[in-house]
């Protein structure tokens, strides 16, 4: 399961933790909401960015 956190000032990185419990990053982004949207599309949810309301 992907999750983010703040790693650093201004910095949210999304990843996981391995077996070992290392972390292990798979992206970064300047916002917690940017970083939300990636882990969520990670774990299986829609990229709701470019969908056209109905």
């Amino acid at each position: 399961m992907y999750i983010f956190q703040k790693t650093e000032p201004g910095i949210w990185s999304v990843g996981d933790f391995n077996t070992d419990g290392k972390w292990e990053t798979e992206s970064e982004f300047p916002t917690a909401a940017e970083a939300s949207q990636r882990a969520h599309f990670l774990n299986g949810g829609h990229n709701t960015e470019n969908t056209v309301p109905d």
